[in-house]
């Protein structure tokens, strides 16, 4: 299996995972919370800048957050949202967080998760003052994103012969 293949089908069993390192301010886990749209009683704010990304549907999900699939196909969570300390995701942390990462996993979810993983990545890119970076590299633009995220798409049809979020992808195992 030549690198590409194998980068491939890591892509398509683990997700694609976009960092978002924070420039300034670090968030603390009352700030990730009104993501969701209200705050949490147990951890206040210290800033509001997460509230104007909840129209993009994040639920908390345990310490983590995640966009909920809302039908059949496909896995429970579309995109998950984890904060970050020192380039690893953490738990049951207040924070401050030096980034949040977005995760979607291609062969689990249909191929529409793609718009709404790059809802999620501009609304990001363009709210909050972050630094996206994909594989410890800065991103300008998400058109690369989008290349790798539709060649893991093909990758899944080629060769695995299945499609993206299908039952018969929900029971592969890697």
């Amino acid at each position: 299996m030549d690198d590409l293949t194998q980068d491939l089908e890591t892509l398509a069993f683990e997700g694609i995972s976009i960092d978002f390192k924070f420039n300034s301010d670090k968030p603390t886990f009352g700030d990730l919370f009104l993501i969701v749209g209200y705050e949490n009683p147990n951890f206040p704010p210290n800033s509001r800048e997460f509230k104007s990304l909840q129209n993009l549907g994040f639920e908390q999900v345990d310490d983590y957050f995640g966009i909920r699939n809302t039908d059949d196909i496909g896995d429970d969570v579309k995109i998950w949202m984890y904060p970050i300390i020192n380039g690893e995701e953490v738990y049951h942390n207040e924070g401050p967080f030096d980034a949040i990462r977005l995760n979607y996993v291609i062969v689990r979810n249909d191929k529409e998760t793609e718009v709404l993983f790059e809802k999620a990545f501009n609304s990001i890119a363009t709210n909050l003052n972050v630094t996206p970076t994909f594989n410890g590299q800065p991103i300008d633009s998400y058109d690369n994103i989008k290349k790798t995220i539709n060649d893991a798409i093909q990758y899944c049809k080629q060769e695995l012969k299945v499609e993206p979020g299908s039952d018969e992808a929900l029971q592969l195992d890697w």
